[in-house]
């Protein structure tokens, strides 16, 4: 059976930030385009913007993320020993250039983040926050240009939908239906993907 966490892996869609405009590029480790245990990061290599973060998701096996060559001035990757899935190592993009980065358990795992100077970064707020988190019976959204949410266990089951007032720019769901644990909010704006966020519920 596949315990991965497709949801946030998926075409490694761009999850916006909260409290700026940076994004977050989520990357899986031990797992292909398929979701299939393998070797390999997925994507290989992405495209950010100063201030991104690269968002590292465990999907099967046991790796690291380790700097090969970073640009002048850029703090070197480690996120040490990876081998509890879901597990994440975040990484800050501070300046423009080439990163290579690869997998010290296993050669030829590799990949690259490429960051060039002046790259535009989004001007429109989606989904701004989702509290309480932790939360126990109800979650209050507030919401701005997303149309409809998903809501994913973690093992990337759907177990909830939503679809969001157009004309409100905050909602209350009720969630007390479902068990303890972590569970992921996808937000859709036309029928696409724009952000994930993860939220805990309590008892």
């Amino acid at each position: 059976m596949k315990k991965i966490y497709s949801l946030i892996f998926a075409s490694a869609f761009v999850l916006f930030s909260f409290n700026s405009h940076a994004a977050t590029i989520s990357v899986g480790v031990g797992i292909d385009a398929s979701f299939n245990p393998a070797n390999q990061f997925t994507p290989a290599s992405v495209t950010a913007a100063v201030g991104d973060v690269i968002q590292f998701i465990l999907g099967n096996g046991t790796h690291n993320v380790t700097s090969t060559s970073v640009p002048g001035g850029a703090a070197a990757m480690s996120s040490g020993t990876m081998s509890t899935v879901g597990q994440m190592y975040n990484y800050t993009i501070t300046v423009a250039g080439t990163y290579l980065y690869g997998c010290t358990f296993h050669a030829g795992m590799s990949g690259s983040i490429n960051v060039a100077a002046g790259i535009a970064t989004p001007t429109v707020d989606l989904l701004t926050s989702a509290y309480p988190n932790p939360f126990k019976d109800k979650l209050t959204l507030k919401y701005n240009a997303v149309e409809s949410i998903d809501l994913f266990n973690i093992v990337g089951e759907k177990v909830k939908s939503f679809d969001l007032p157009a004309n409100e720019t905050k909602t209350e769901i009720d969630l007390t239906d479902l068990n303890t644990g972590i569970y992921f909010i996808r937000t859709y704006k036309e029928g696409v993907v724009v952000e994930t966020k993860k939220i805990v519920k309590t008892k």
